[in-house]
């Protein structure tokens, strides 16, 4: 049996979205789990030297690509050279993302269709062509884990497209589930409420440019999620520990989702 401080050491794990926030925290706890490391990214700046960070986490070996989930040429080439240079793919970790907020009847079809192609197709695309790449044999734990949120859960006003989205990649993560349950490779969504992300800062407390929307903010728990809290929700679905655990989407929230509060 492999041991829990071991069952990562030189498996081969990619992370979409892993230039910042939660994709670059659970990047960062793969890596030390000694877990051999592509972080991938349409964002390219940031990326700079990041392999290096993972390599000094305890990264058995680290590389750092672009890659844009809209584009599924450049996935494909993307996924295929990191599965070639870390030796195989055993760990998909789907956390791109974006939010546009606005009442629905006035955001731009730009907008709507960009939160779809990111969040939801862009999921597709990825699954789609990381399984190729993960039929590793049926003696090693698979895995794909994809970000949905609470949104999908709980949709607040002025956030349509992206809880609509969100809750479409939970859907896609049921069907892509079952109809993957024989290969062994399981696949699961996490839903976070607030998390102290690149993404959210923007939403914090009142702005012009929340178009009404808010964030959920604090939870029963008493404080907002911190990227490291998400990353190892990531580590659980991908881990032995989970191996029965297939097709849902997991609150991963200090439970914002469970009740309301009082008040």
């Amino acid at each position: 049996m492999i041991s829990e401080a071991t069952e990562f050491q030189g498996r081969p794990v990619a992370v979409l979205g892993a230039a910042s926030g939660i994709g670059r925290a659970t990047a960062l706890a793969f890596a030390a789990k000694g877990a051999r490391v592509a972080a991938l990214d349409v964002n390219t700046d940031p990326l700079e030297g990041f392999a290096d960070d993972l390599r000094t986490a305890g990264a058995e070996e680290a590389l750092s690509a672009v890659a844009d989930v809209r584009d599924s040429n450049m996935l494909n080439t993307a996924l295929k050279q990191a599965t070639d240079d870390l030796g195989g793919l055993d760990h998909l970790i789907f956390t791109s993302g974006i939010l546009r907020v606005g009442a629905l009847a006035d955001m731009a079809e730009n907008e709507f269709d960009d939160v779809f192609a990111v969040n939801m197709r862009g999921f597709w695309i990825a699954a789609r062509a990381a399984l190729p790449h993960l039929q590793a044999g049926p003696d090693r734990r698979k895995s794909i884990t994809a970000l949905s949120s609470a949104a999908a859960i709980r949709p607040k006003a002025s956030s349509g497209a992206y809880a609509a989205s969100k809750i479409a990649l939970s859907h896609l993560v049921r069907v892509l589930a079952v109809e993957q349950a024989s290969s062994g490779i399981t696949v699961n969504a996490i839903a976070p409420a607030t998390v102290d992300t690149p993404m959210t800062q923007p939403f914090m407390g009142e702005t012009n440019a929340s178009h009404g929307y808010r964030l959920s903010g604090t939870s029963p728990m008493g404080r907002i999620a911190q990227p490291e809290d998400i990353a190892e929700a990531c580590l659980f679905l991908s881990s032995q520990a989970s191996s029965y655990i297939t097709g849902i989407t997991m609150p991963v929230d200090g439970g914002s989702t469970a009740a309301m509060p009082r008040g």
